[in-house]
């Protein structure tokens, strides 16, 4: 009985994480390049870095940003090459953005607010 209440709490942790988890529908979007999708996912204020400017904005604000950078470099790929978790048990990924004008590495820290997991800074920059 102890190892099927052990199995159950492994799992429900698990799938606790993975409902948590929004780094597939932010690749998947990324990779289409629907800043409305990403936008879905964000923190009311966030901090958004596109090509070496940095910006407080409001969720608006960057869906439009965003926009506007998608419109301007056509997406053509995107893969997730690194994650992990910060000194301040925020979540981070880092990959790379394939776009008809250039290449860019994306990163994303997402916090945790209620329930799920929130993007809280989206930095978009010239791949070196």
């Amino acid at each position: 009985m102890k190892f099927l209440i052990s199995i159950l709490l492994v799992f429900a942790a698990a799938t606790g994480f993975a409902q948590n988890d929004i780094t597939g529908e932010v690749a998947a979007a990324l990779k289409k390049g629907d800043a409305a999708s990403i936008a879905a996912h964000m923190m009311p204020q966030i901090e958004l870095t596109l090509n070496d400017q940095d910006n407080n904005l409001g969720k608006a604000e960057a869906q439009k940003a965003l926009a506007t950078f998608f419109k301007d470099h056509p997406v053509t790929g995107f893969n997730i090459k690194h994650q992990g978790t910060s000194k301040l048990d925020d979540q981070y990924r880092i990959g790379d953005l394939t776009t008809q004008k250039g290449n860019f590495r994306v990163t994303f820290f997402m916090k945790k607010s209620g329930n799920s997991m929130q993007i809280r800074q989206l930095k978009i920059e010239p791949a070196e």
